[in-house]
């Protein structure tokens, strides 16, 4: 996990997303979640390759960005949030089923995320 006090700020509205040693925590006008690591069932890091966004339930899809509720075959409908351009992502279950997919400003950073959260590759 990250050490105490490291921080990782997504940046797409400028402190939207924080990953600490505490969990997981999204504060964005269209997705709001705080996801304590206590309750995250499993983590993966998945290639973009391999993944099927679906389409927006309720939110955005932009060639800069995806946030929002989304919905595929693989999870139903889950939560968004990530940059388009970045073709990396951690799938994360957490609450009893409910999925999160989410991604950092790079590839690179998506994987150290992964790796310091305990992320299994694909």
């Amino acid at each position: 996990m990250y050490p105490v006090g490291h921080v990782v700020n997504m940046g797409l509205s400028k402190k939207d997303l924080t990953v600490d040693d505490d969990g997981i925590i999204i504060d964005n006008s269209l997705v709001s979640l705080n996801i304590p690591f206590s309750e995250i069932e499993d983590a993966i890091l998945v290639d973009g390759a391999s993944f099927n966004l679906g389409h927006v339930v309720s939110g955005e899809k932009t060639d800069r960005r995806y946030i929002g509720k989304y919905v595929n075959s693989a999870f139903g409908i889950y939560t968004m949030y990530s940059y388009a351009d970045v073709d990396r992502y951690i799938v994360v279950t957490y609450g009893g089923g409910k999925t999160l997919v989410f991604n950092m400003p790079t590839a690179s950073a998506t994987e150290t995320t992964a790796q310091k959260m305990g992320a299994v590759a694909e």
